[in-house]
């Protein structure tokens, strides 16, 4: 019983997203849970000798915000990379000219990484190839990850490390640009996995990574990150430690992602160990399965062809059987199920899956989800909500890749890609996410493009979806723990909930919405503990 609270935020337009979407005044908090909500007069008495009080003065205070599918150790490597979306850096000789000077700074062997270019954005219109890369850093593995994640470019001696050359075939889900079966040095798919495990990160690498992560995700008002691949394998080991030694303050719901038939992660399926094993710091999610490319590549898997190129319908890593067995083991063996699934082909391959795993071993609270669920027309919108599927959506995408959506899917299908309105209406829970380093990190840029769905050359994809701020809001707090049986304990500000709470330094309700992205964060508390103040 905690007789006095340890800190008490007062005076101020507390947001709960319980139920009702009530807002209070104030919050007591003590021994890591919320103790009280209410008013100031019934919230102060419960001020101590030690009781920090916080007066909010009509600012907001909200939920620790939740990324329902991240990647938290690859946002951390991101940061120490080339940044290809940087001012300046739209072009390949921009990029070449970061590399350059890179290379003068490291011993020759030592791996250069850049992230974030986009092709349809650099003035030359294509993808750097090897012979970009060889041009000037002949001594170095040379690798830029496109925005996307999908898609890499890798020089000469990055491929000759990865054992790959003019001779390495196209593998399942996946293929290399060539020319006159030549062997570029571009990567799409499953062909980017052995140039990726070549420039893997050292443990030491990876602890860096994580940390810069986790100050990124607390300055942010993130509290929790769906880690949606990257962190079980490699990573986990340092994030296990630094957990333990409390050095990692974000919470972590990691998932365990397959993208092949070989992939040493299946061997978790037959082991016993399945979602939820782990506590409130680190916890194992879902079972993910990556089954079509990316919006953006774009490579997502379409029913109709690209507007932008007619004999082009994106790239499926499974046939139906395939997919149906995978998602079945692991719905047998008591995971919670994911697919990476982005185009309407790929979404409809994974409802038959899950359909399927339910038909020959039904279970009661599923919670399956399906990543992106990008171009989803009404007739699985339908299905979504008739099998209890939790779409996890990336409103955040519009700003970065809308204009390309708008080309290379056609105005109607970008209109409608992400509904997260019509989702809604259906009365399906839809979770909300970054999906970073593949765009902004942050909630709040999230919960505005939720809003306007406004792209980065001032265009608009389907204003009809558009929700207002207290539905966005509920993608990034309680629908998001939602999607990770974490309701009961996140999400809302409520009696006995964990004590993730974000201050911000306005009224986020007085905001106009082009402005949420720049509403600063103050202060973001972790189970009662102060871990970042502006």
């Amino acid at each position: 019983m905690v007789d006095h609270a340890d800190l008490i935020f007062t005076g101020g337009r507390v947001h709960t997203v319980n139920a009702a979407n009530d807002i209070a005044e104030a919050v007591a908090v003590g021994g890591g849970r919320i103790l009280a909500v209410g008013s100031n007069a019934a919230v102060r008495p419960l001020a101590g000798p030690g009781t920090r009080v916080v007066e909010l003065r009509g600012r907001s205070l909200l939920p620790g915000l939740i990324d329902a599918h991240a990647h938290f150790a690859g946002l951390g490597a991101a940061m120490a990379a080339i940044d290809c979306k940087a001012p300046g850096m739209q072009s390949i000789r921009a990029l070449q000219e970061a590399v350059r000077r890179r290379a003068a700074e490291l011993p020759p062997g030592t791996w250069i990484r850049g992230r974030g270019y986009d092709q349809s954005r650099l003035a030359e219109r294509r993808h750097p190839t090897r012979d970009d890369w060889d041009a000037v850093a002949p001594h170095h593995p040379v690798i830029f990850t496109r925005t996307c994640g999908h898609i890499c470019s890798v020089n000469s001696l990055a491929m000759t490390l990865a054992g790959v050359d003019d001779a390495t075939p196209d593998p399942p889900g996946g293929r290399y640009e060539r020319a006159d079966g030549r062997n570029l040095g571009v990567a799409y798919e499953t062909a980017q996995a052995p140039l990726q495990q070549a420039a893997a990160l050292s443990p030491a690498e990876y602890r860096e990574a994580l940390l810069r992560a986790d100050r990124a995700y607390l300055a942010a008002g993130a509290t929790s990150v769906h880690d949606a691949g990257g962190l079980t394998g490699p990573a986990f080991g340092p994030c296990q430690e630094l957990v333990g030694a409390g050095e990692l303050h974000v919470r972590l719901y990691a998932f365990v992602t397959v993208n092949s038939r070989q992939h040493p992660l299946l061997g978790l399926l037959p082991s016993g160990v399945r979602t939820g094993f782990g506590d409130d710091r680190l916890r194992l999610g879902a079972f993910k399965v990556i089954t079509d490319g990316s919006s953006s590549g774009p490579t997502a898997a379409t029913r109709a062809p690209y507007t932008s190129n007619p004999a082009d319908c994106g790239i499926l890593y499974w046939q139906q059987e395939e997919l149906d067995e995978l998602i079945g083991r692991a719905h047998r063996a008591g995971w919670q199920c994911t697919v990476h699934a982005v185009g309407d082909r790929a979404i409809e391959q994974t409802l038959d899956a899950m359909a399927h795993a339910q038909h020959e071993a039904p279970r009661q609270g599923l919670r399956h989800r399906i990543e992106h669920c990008g171009i989803c027309p009404p007739d699985l919108q339908a299905r979504v909500a008739a099998q209890g599927v939790i779409p996890v959506m990336q409103p955040a995408f519009f700003w970065e890749f809308g204009d390309g959506y708008i080309r290379n899917y056609g105005r109607e299908r970008a209109d409608t890609m992400f509904p997260v309105r019509s989702l809604l209406a259906r009365g399906v829970p839809v979770a909300g996410s970054s999906d970073a380093p593949v765009t902004d990190h942050r909630p709040l840029f999230g919960v505005q493009q939720t809003l306007t769905r406004v792209t980065m050359d001032g265009d608009v994809c389907g204003p009809q979806e558009r929700v207002d701020l207290t539905a966005a809001l509920r993608l990034y707090t309680v629908n998001a723990a939602y999607a990770a049986f974490e309701e009961d304990r996140k999400g809302s500000i409520e009696p006995g909930k964990l004590a993730d709470l974000v201050m911000l330094a306005e009224d986020i309700t007085c905001v106009p919405a082009e402005r949420l992205r720049d509403v600063a964060v103050l202060m973001t508390v972790v189970g009662g503990e102060v871990v970042y103040e502006a």
